[in-house]
């Protein structure tokens, strides 16, 4: 594969909004002049991210990591540094040059070539559903009278057919260069493991409706296919509903949320996000009106998919079909919620309909007056598991309905959430409160005996503070913080500093001699690019410094009485240490030598005076 051109990838890195990029992965907002988020590498309830746009550097104080824009893709997608350029460059519209380039697709990464594999198959579709000559008036017709949509929502989300004879598929994409073995990633198609020859693959979603499947950036990653009356007999999906592209380099559906690219932006920040169970569902929520509507591949809501919604909103609202499918899914993510901390609330519609077929015939005009019957987390799970008339259970039947109410109340953590579920357990099992606080009590006292001794006897460690402060205990590294926040005095500090002043034993002194290196020797247009100029490594170790709280300088009268007290500290440790160098010499030196003792005397009173005069700037 050709590489990509260093000056392609240096400029990319000076043109990145880094703040831009990290708000793909979690909702960064400004505080003075950094930008914060939670952490989108980890579970957390308080920000630990800091994206800084001055210097194009990122760190989590969560996992210790940071970096530039290529790091964070890195680490949050784990790709390699050539696909992490790649998507990158992609988010941004930036055109990559590439060196040695050859014929076909060999430029391309696998991952970059899937996605514009997904790009070309979407468009080709959507062609098929306005243009296809034997089937496009038909699947107009069944989206639009059967489906209720108008073609403005299927313009909006790429709705696509993928026509029954699908022999120009696969010799249209081989045309454009792209090779089998990248055709036999995208999942697209069947018969791969059983023939060598692509001509006889045959594409996995013939004869159905088509629904691209977007990561958060909007790029298309896979599809999901209704069936229709002219999917074919042979297909042998025939019985599913529903279609799913296959897990693959791009698409994982326990990390992929079906329009969150869209909702991110749609609600605003107290809004919460509408979890409805299919693409359809979500579609149909968003086109009437209703804000942050989203929904996972299916039932199978997961821990991922949670936490990605939590670094956007606290709040999300539960809104699955009121089939038993639909309850059973909402009480498997009740958990999983309490742990990440989401405020849940639970909608259920009116005689039993789901919202694309409620949706159908009414706009959104009504939701807030909906919105508002949503059920609390502890309501939800109290009705469903003590149903309606259990009062009139025997006793004991009522306390086993409880074995089942506790271990999901005891997750919730919060005392007056735990209270809230007991009050209303009481109520709906005919128990008294004080009854059934105590069997509460009990429960917990259990399950608390059954823990290992080595759990028991442990306590846990105290979160790491989402800001650091005050750890600067250099002058180099007061000084890189200093020039990172005020670039304009970067090539003056350079200028003024003595190199061999620094000490270069610490990753600080290191960053610092490579900066001011730069700022005097280099062609110095702004910190970023001194940045650029860095290695992975000390480009990770300005990511760690520049995250930390700077305080006291409020003023720009404070900047350069600031400065040139980092560079009197830089001249007193030099001359401290000289003068214990001369101390040293002098005491090794006898007694008889007078000559060189009164040298060496001369040289400290020397330094002693010069102590006096430090470079300043002006």
């Amino acid at each position: 594969m050709a590489r990509i051109s260093r000056r392609s990838i240096d400029e990319l890195r000076q043109r990145a909004d880094i703040v831009a990029l990290a708000g793909d992965y979690t909702q960064m907002k400004q505080r003075g002049r950094d930008w914060w988020g939670l952490s989108p590498f980890k579970s957390e309830k308080s920000p630990s991210f800091k994206a800084s746009p001055e210097t194009g550097l990122w760190y989590c104080f969560s996992t210790q990591q940071g970096g530039d824009v290529f790091k964070l893709v890195m680490n949050r997608e784990g790709l390699d540094f050539p696909e992490a350029v790649e998507r990158v460059a992609g988010r941004f519209g930036f055109k990559l040059e590439y060196e040695n380039i050859g014929e076909g697709q060999g430029t391309r990464s696998l991952r970059g070539q899937l996605l514009e594999i997904h790009e070309l198959v979407a468009d080709y579709w959507r062609r098929c559903f306005l243009e296809d000559p034997v089937h496009s008036e038909w699947i107009k017709k069944y989206w639009t009278e059967k489906r209720k949509f108008n073609l403005a929502v299927a313009d909006d989300f790429r709705i696509g057919f993928a026509p029954v004879d699908d022999s120009k598929l696969i010799p249209g994409l081989i045309k454009k260069g792209y090779t089998p073995e990248a055709l036999a990633q995208t999942g697209l198609f069947f018969g791969i493991d059983r023939f060598q020859d692509p001509a006889r693959w045959r594409c996995r979603f013939r004869g159905r409706l088509v629904i691209p499947i977007c990561d958060i950036q909007g790029r298309v990653i896979a599809f999901t296919a209704r069936t229709l009356e002219i999917t074919p007999a042979d297909d042998p999906s025939r019985e599913a509903k529903y279609v799913n592209s296959p897990e693959t380099e791009l698409f994982k559906k326990s990390r992929t949320v079906f329009n969150l690219d869209r909702a991110r932006n749609n609600r605003k920040d107290n809004e919460p996000f509408v979890l409805v169970e299919g693409q359809l569902d979500a579609i149909r929520c968003h086109s009437a009106g209703i804000p942050g509507a989203i929904a996972a591949q299916g039932t199978a809501v997961t821990e991922e998919h949670l936490q990605q919604l939590r670094r956007f909103a606290t709040r999300l609202i539960v809104f699955l079909d009121s089939d038993a499918a639909g309850q059973k899914a909402a009480m498997r993510l009740l958990p999983l919620g309490l742990r990440e901390g989401l405020d849940i609330r639970f909608l259920s519609l009116p005689e039993g309909k789901d919202p694309d077929e409620y949706f159908s015939n009414q706009d959104a005009s009504g939701w807030t007056a909906l919105a508002n019957t949503a059920r609390s987390a502890m309501q939800f799970c109290v009705q469903s598991l003590i149903p309606e008339g259990s009062t009139a259970l025997p006793l004991a039947r009522r306390l086993a309905l409880l074995e089942d109410l506790f271990p999901i109340v005891q997750q919730a953590g919060a005392e007056e959430i735990v209270r809230e579920a007991l009050n209303e357990a009481a109520r709906y099992a005919g128990l008294g409160i004080r009854e059934i606080h105590m069997a509460y009590e009990r429960h917990r006292l259990t399950v608390a005996a059954q823990k290992p001794a080595a759990q028991l006897g442990s306590t846990p460690s105290p979160a790491t503070p989402a800001v650091k402060g005050g750890g600067l205990t250099t002058p180099e590294e007061e000084l890189i913080l200093f020039i990172l926040r005020h670039d304009v005095f970067f090539v003056p500090v350079a200028q003024a500093l003595p190199l061999e002043w620094i000490d270069t034993s610490s990753r600080g002194g290191t960053l610092l001699m490579a900066l001011l290196n730069e700022a005097e020797h280099g062609h110095f247009q702004g910190i970023r690019e001194a940045i650029n100029a860095l290695d992975d490594d000390l480009r990770t170790e300005a990511a760690r410094l520049s995250a930390e709280t700077f305080l006291g300088l409020e003023k720009d009268s404070d900047l350069l009485p600031h400065v040139n007290g980092i560079l009197r500290a830089f001249h007193q440790r030099q001359t401290q240490m000289q003068v214990r160098r001369l101390d040293a010499l002098i005491a090794t030196t006898p007694s008889a030598d007078v000559e060189r003792l009164t040298q060496l005397q001369a040289e400290k009173m020397a330094l002693r005076k010069n102590n006096a005069q430090p470079p300043a700037l002006s």
